[in-house]
């Protein structure tokens, strides 16, 4: 398994598109999904942003089911994730229609989601009676997982007894995921209960469910930021909750604080939480194929939160230290590693470096032998391009075309 999946931190071959070939937005699985959504198109989209989520798929669904079935599923589900990002609601349902373990279950879920987040509960409940069906045929964690993820949506739809049917019976550490959902609509009225609930969590000796309260306290941070002595409750319960947990679970967390902050305008605080988890990353051990892409993605915050020098020095810090280390990295992995640091470029608006280092993850990607690595980091970095916006020029796009087309044995 590559280490995208420790980290973050997503069937038949279908026809390559690039540059002039005419987006997918006409397919079967895509005009069935405007059909039995209603209306409500997908929002306007760069023409090669459209191609490269084709792409993406397109090298994810040509993994063989045998042996890599899980692999191909996982790599098509990230397809849909990334496109709902990009609001691309009705592409996603088409491309969540082709893929055939329980992540088709957790797709409708996610995509239902969407629609109640964006008050669109008529478009998401069709949604959740698919994803319900595909739970049905499942058993054990992968039926909990689309169970709660449903049970999910109906907590933030505020639909409480369907949630608690639809979560009764799940582990734990599935469970603790609705407590987060709940976070996120918290209120000063409900404010104290939630965390209670969340403190609960907290004290289970249940890895999955601390991890998720975690994430519910974060939730509550960013919810509540103008609410400063409940905002810095949820801090502090981070903070004395994360003593048992791995450094770059902490390094997550303190990340996700930091882009709360920011989204609240409130640089100085992103700049502490920044600071604070540099120092966490610099005094830990760490191997470097984590130690890279997280200090990509610090030196991208860094640059948000108005730290612009420092910042620079620290990207162009991070190609150092992997060239230093490449060897040490495993070659399934050296495109995941530095994949984070042409996106911290073009957070910094540095489009031409941003373009340069995806020549370089591309590269890398094809350092190993099999192509089901290979289709992995392709599919992955399309996404990446196509999520952060930088167009591949003449000379991407024929890397990118002959590394499709020479997809193949062995596996």
């Amino acid at each position: 398994m590559k280490s995208r999946s420790r980290l973050l931190g997503v069937l038949a071959a279908l026809p390559l598109c690039l540059a002039g070939c005419e987006p997918r937005g006409s397919d079967a699985g895509i005009e069935n999904a405007s059909a039995s959504t209603g209306s409500s198109a997908d929002a306007p989209m760069a023409r090669f942003q459209s191609e490269l989520l084709d792409v993406a798929f397109d090298a994810a669904t040509a993994i063989p089911t045998e042996p890599h079935f899980k692999e191909r599923c996982r790599a098509q589900e990230a397809v849909v994730v990334a496109c709902l990002e990009l609001e691309q609601p009705l592409r996603a349902q088409g491309y969540a229609e082709k893929v055939a373990n329980w992540r088709r279950g957790t797709a409708y879920a996610d995509l239902a989601l969407y629609w109640a987040r964006h008050r669109r509960p008529e478009l998401a409940q069709p949604l959740l009676d698919l994803a319900a069906q595909d739970a049905e045929r499942e058993e054990d964690w992968p039926r909990d997982r689309i169970r709660v993820k449903i049970a999910s949506v109906h907590a933030f739809l505020g639909q409480n007894e369907k949630a608690a049917a639809f979560e009764a019976n799940a582990t734990e550490s599935e469970a603790g995921r609705v407590d987060r959902i709940k976070a996120m609509l918290v209120d000063q009225s409900n404010a104290d209960q939630q965390m209670s609930t969340l403190d609960a969590g907290l004290a289970s000796s249940n890895f999955d469910l601390a991890r998720n309260s975690l994430d519910g306290f974060a939730e509550i941070f960013n919810r509540l930021y103008g609410d400063q002595p409940r905002r810095d409750l949820a801090e502090q319960k981070i903070r004395s909750g994360w003593s048992k947990l791995p450094t770059m679970i902490r390094l997550e967390l303190m990340m996700k604080l930091a882009r709360s902050a920011l989204d609240h305008q409130d640089k100085d605080k992103a700049l502490q939480l920044v600071n604070e988890a540099q120092l966490m990353l610099e005094g830990g051990r760490m191997l470097p194929e984590y130690r890279v892409p997280l200090s990509a993605r610090l030196a991208g915050l860094r640059f948000l939160a108005g730290d612009i020098d420092k910042a620079r020095q620290d990207a162009g810090a991070v190609m150092v230290t992997f060239d230093a280390d490449r060897k040490r990295i495993l070659s399934i992995d050296r495109a995941d590693a530095i994949r984070p640091l042409a996106e911290a470029y073009q957070t910094m608006g540095d489009t031409a470096a941003a373009l340069s280092t995806y020549k370089q993850v591309i590269e890398a990607g094809m350092e190993n032998a099999n192509s089901r690595p290979r289709a992995e980091d392709l599919s992955a970095t399309c996404l990446s391009m196509a999520v952060n916006n930088i167009e591949p020029d003449t000379e991407l796009w024929t890397r990118i075309r002959t590394i499709h087309e020479g997809l193949g044995d062995p596996w």
